[in-house]
């Protein structure tokens, strides 16, 4: 594989630096949608099929599958759960992603359906729909700002995109992306059903993994 990128930047030292541009973002954030600044491009190189073999096997070493959806506007990276474990998450990151890809099946059932399939809602319905799970869950529930700051790190991995402030509505525009079914598919819930139904549970078996990135660039 080394053999094969040191030809592609022998051959086109351009095209190089973009497939490094591609898998530094990855590396960072898991994910990237077309619709992301600096991220079409980006996936425009990834669509190239000789590309995306060499990121896929550079990914696949360290235990991870690539994954392209063009007709949804994204692409990322998945663990491959017969190399590696889930990542670990907060139960509150995992409570509203879970929130977030209902939200979202909602909108699909409903027609309410965008462009590459993303569904638009507020960041006020979507906390308020928070607030009632985690009320039948009697669960802490999460401020506003806690709220927001989860989706916030969502947004990073472009999962979900906020909008701007609306001064009179008081309101954020909140787009789910359709990739939130891939992320918290159904390999995702028997994954947390299985955690769930341990009876040693805990809220820290969910915690996240500071060294998730690091684990990606060693093992690659």
């Amino acid at each position: 594989m080394l053999d094969e990128f040191k030809a592609l930047e022998a051959r086109d030292p351009r095209r190089m630096q973009r497939v490094t541009q591609v898998i530094s973002h990855l590396l960072r954030n898991q994910f990237l949608h077309v619709e992301d600044r600096g991220s079409s491009s980006l996936l425009d190189t990834l669509l190239k099929s000789d590309i995306e073999r060499l990121v896929s096997d550079y990914f696949d070493v360290a235990g991870y599958r690539l994954v392209v959806r063009e007709s949804e506007g994204w692409a990322g990276i998945l663990p491959d759960t017969e190399q590696i474990s889930h990542p670990r998450m907060r139960i509150d990151e995992t409570l509203v992603l879970l929130l977030l890809r209902r939200l979202w099946e909602e909108g699909v059932q409903e027609g309410d359906v965008e462009r590459y399939g993303s569904v638009l809602v507020t960041l006020n319905a979507a906390y308020d729909a928070y607030q009632d799970m985690v009320a039948r869950a009697r669960r802490p529930t999460l401020s506003i700002g806690e709220f927001k700051v989860l989706v916030t790190t969502l947004e990073r991995r472009a999962i979900v995109r906020m909008g701007e402030l609306d001064d009179e509505l008081e309101d954020i525009p909140l787009t789910i992306r359709a990739l939130v079914a891939t992320v918290a598919g159904d390999e995702f819930l028997t994954h947390l059903e299985q955690l769930l139904a341990r009876p040693d549970f805990q809220d820290s078996d969910l915690e996240p993994s500071e060294d998730a990135d690091a684990d990606v660039e060693e093992g690659a």
